[in-house]
């Protein structure tokens, strides 16, 4: 650095004070005046062109100058340089300490994961191992087995077929009892249902005759019918007097007659047969008469029933003389 200034004054100076300029005929030249001393003593004086010097000195100056400052630079540069990569580097050291550390703390991690592996690897081999083992007993035993089914198979084939057939024949036969069974339980189910429709079936009747009259050997009429259930051919039943049975069962029949004609009598009819015969008695405290009489028959369908008149006599009508009939079973 000092020999860099020392060329810059030096050069200073001789611009300053010692170059000078000559010019002649249009050539100018740089020239210097250096004193000399002769042995007389004698000053002389001498005039040298150093203009090829200065040149070599300017450039001389020139690339020192930039060596200097190249120098100086790349100095500072370093210098900057160093300080930042020194803090870098200590970063990057500080960095890599915890990197280390973490990396260090894995790997023990790592290896104690690597053993616990090799050990899982180990029981998981044995167990592998143990596995085949059983499956190479299960499928020995499986091939016994299958052996033995292929025999046992092959010689219980035909048994096996007989008894299918056995079983398949008796199975037809049993097929065959229990539909005859159930065709006879159908059969006496209609019955029952019949039986328990017969036998809960409601029939009744009440009836009067509708209007005084004398009436001689003939059919009483009670077409005045007040209360019947169960019966569908009343219409026939008031025109003819006759009651025709519509469900078979076991019924009551009841009149209740009452005249003042002495000696009155009537019969009850089933089928044109008589099954009973009442006379009209005296009614206490008046001329009037009353006969009453109550049967019970079975009838079947389509069985008739009627109150017959003998004689001549005279037949009170509405509330005093009446019929009721009534299937009570």
């Amino acid at each position: 650095m000092l020999y860099v200034c020392f060329i810059f004054l030096f050069t200073f100076l001789l611009n300053e004070k010692v170059l000078g300029n000559s010019c002649e005929n249009d050539n100018c030249t740089s020239t210097i005046d250096i004193p000399l001393i002769t042995h007389l003593n004698a000053p002389l004086k001498a005039e040298l062109d150093i203009s090829i010097l200065t040149e070599q000195l300017k450039e001389l100056i020139g690339h020192e100058v930039k060596q200097a400052v190249s120098t100086a630079m790349k100095d500072i540069v370093e210098n900057i340089v160093d300080k930042r990569a020194r803090s870098a580097v200590e970063n990057l050291q500080t960095f890599n300490n915890l990197t280390i550390s973490t990396f260090l703390q894995e790997m023990e991690d790592v290896t104690a994961r690597k053993s616990d592996l090799r050990t899982m690897e180990e029981n998981l081999n044995g167990r592998i191992e143990q596995m085949k083992e059983k499956q190479n007993l299960t499928e020995s035993k499986l091939s016994a087995v299958e052996a033995d089914f292929e025999r046992s198979t092959k010689r219980d084939v035909t048994a096996r077929k007989n008894d299918l057939r056995t079983m398949e024949e008796k199975l037809e036969g049993r097929i065959e009892q229990m539909m005859e069974k159930q065709k006879l339980t159908e059969s006496k189910l209609s019955a029952v249902v019949v039986e328990f429709e017969r036998s809960t079936k409601r029939v009744a009747m009440t009836a009067h005759p509708s209007a005084d009259a004398t009436i001689t050997n003939t059919i009483m009429k009670f077409d005045d019918v007040k209360y019947s259930v169960g019966i569908t051919n009343l219409s026939t039943y008031k025109s003819t007097g006759k009651f025709t049975c519509e469900h078979e069962g076991l019924y009551l029949i009841s009149a209740s007659l009452m005249s003042y004609t002495s000696g009155a009598y009537y019969h009850i009819r089933l089928n044109g047969d008589d099954i009973s015969q009442t006379y009209i008695g005296f009614h206490s405290g008046t001329r009037t008469f009353t006969g009453a009489v109550t049967v019970t028959r079975k009838l079947n369908p389509n069985d008739q029933v009627w109150l017959y008149a003998g004689g001549s006599w005279y037949l009170y009508a509405g509330v005093y003389s009446k019929l009721t009939i009534i299937r009570i079973k």
